[in-house]
């Protein structure tokens, strides 16, 4: 599949502008939330049996994905890091509650884990967080890895400190069961070069991953969370009427 840059862009601005529901002889509908855009990867020709095709990473975009002031993640840790997470506001575990959550029910714990985007665990923690939590963090993808695939174990505050920057770019890139990748790039409100850099980074990465680069692209999407998919493909955006 060719990827270029001017039809990167051409799709990224159609889905921004169907994002906006429009009826004749009525005002347009904006929506009254700050939607996110979705990008979709359909990849093709992989053997996902073999370990060698699958991709589990935290990619760090060149720009944040997030407007809020902080990121999504849980931080479970003690001391210093717990007190440091404590004061960026950030939601924590220390070792007592992560062991009361060893009497607490299965759906409980599935809560907990769906309710955040990543985990960040001081080292010395990781054997509790493999004991009270990893079957759960594991299917839904959450369980923290070091680095190089992820930034998600710590041993200090300036780890923390250097965490609570990059939760605020990185996504989860993870193609295991299914030949599809699925990520958020920013959101509605945020600037169009950022958005399409952000798209671009994951474009060249998911690529280089793959044994025939380019070629195992099936085809693309691109959405906002209320708008219609927007197939990256240049046929389809002149059926739509986008000019390229």
């Amino acid at each position: 599949m060719k990827v270029d840059d001017r039809l990167l862009k051409k799709s990224l601005n159609a889905a921004i502008g169907f994002s906006v529901k429009k009826k004749e002889g009525h005002k347009d509908k904006v929506r009254k939330f700050d939607e996110t855009i979705d990008f979709i990867i359909n990849l093709k020709d992989l053997n996902l049996n073999d370990p060698k095709s699958r991709i589990d990473k935290e990619l760090i975009l060149p720009h944040d994905i997030i407007t809020e002031d902080k990121p999504n993640i849980c931080v479970i840790a003690s001391d210093e890091i717990l007190l440091e997470a404590k004061n960026l506001e950030l939601d924590t575990l220390d070792s007592d509650k992560l062991a009361a959550l060893d009497r607490e029910e299965k759906k409980y714990k599935k809560k907990l884990v769906k309710k955040y985007s990543f985990f960040v665990v001081e080292d010395k923690m990781m054997r509790d967080v493999a004991r009270f939590l990893a079957r759960f963090l594991g299917p839904a993808g959450k369980m923290p890895k070091p680095f190089p695939t992820g930034y998600g174990i710590i041993s200090s505050v300036d780890d923390l400190k250097n965490a609570f920057d990059r939760y605020k770019k990185i996504v989860s890139i993870q193609v295991k069961k299914q030949p599809i990748v699925q990520v958020k790039v920013g959101k509605k409100s945020m600037d169009m070069d950022k958005l399409f850099e952000n798209m671009k980074t994951i474009v060249d990465y998911v690529a280089d991953q793959m044994p025939h680069k380019f070629n195992n692209f099936k085809s693309m999407y691109i959405k906002t969370t209320m708008g219609k998919p927007i197939k990256i493909d240049p046929d389809y955006l002149k059926n739509i009427g986008v000019k390229l």
